[in-house]
């Protein structure tokens, strides 16, 4: 994440100079606005982990290791204004992504190790500001994601027990170029919750600690400029 951050400094310096030798824009690129729709795709970060669920007596009935998680998908609307050398944007999109355990059970029984898998469904607000110059962007900040649906398979488990966040949040940072009606970024967000942090067994939070950034790559059609 800090050479992440690094390199987007580096371009910021880049877009200035570049903007610095190529010479005065025009008033309305400099100071002009965009809206249209936007998709966007991407990978969620995570590593694999594993958790144990005990029972009362402390006897391990479960393993539960995060195996992967399935593409990052989302769709929906941005608006974009910018001062010169500054610009800011909001994005309100429908995001969805799934996530993939392998589950080992050592009851008494026999029961085959076996996989289960949950999606998580958002409504996503992001507001990014930053350096603007040549139609390149740099950008950072908050994003507030807002829970519009879940489904799991883990409910099979027994002990399980969830407690799912309505809102959570995030921050990002990201670099894009706009070119006549399109927009094209690449975004980074660290994500402010543990891809179990709904999940526990019984009273006791599951130790999983892996949290679900993301690297996504969007592209926006201006219907308005």
């Amino acid at each position: 994440m800090k050479n992440f951050f690094g390199v987007l400094l580096l371009i910021s310096i880049m877009i200035v100079n570049a903007d610095a030798q190529y010479g005065r824009k025009s008033k309305n690129e400099n100071y002009s606005s965009r809206y249209g729709v936007k998709i966007a795709a991407g990978a969620v970060l995570a590593s694999p982990e594993l958790t144990l669920v005990g029972n009362e007596s402390d006897y391990v009935v479960n393993e539960v290791k995060f195996k992967s998680a399935e593409m990052l998908k989302s769709i929906g609307v941005f608006g974009q204004k910018k001062f010169g050398y500054l610009f800011v944007q909001g994005d309100l999109l429908y995001s969805n992504y799934g996530m993939n355990f392998d589950v080992k059970s050592f009851s008494t029984e026999l029961i085959p190790d076996q996989v289960m898998s949950e999606s998580f469904h958002y409504i996503d607000l992001q507001v990014m500001g930053g350096l603007t110059g040549n139609g390149f962007r740099i950008g950072v900040g908050p994003a507030i994601h807002i829970l519009a649906g879940h489904n799991t398979e883990l409910t099979q488990l027994e002990h399980y027990n969830e407690k799912l966040r309505d809102i959570s949040f995030g921050f990002s940072g990201g670099i894009g170029y706009d070119t006549g009606i399109f927009s094209f970024d690449l975004k980074y967000e660290n994500v402010f919750r543990t891809l179990g942090d709904h999940v526990w067994y019984g009273n006791r939070k599951s130790r999983f600690v892996e949290t679900p950034n993301s690297l996504t790559v969007a592209v926006a059609i201006a219907l308005s400029r």
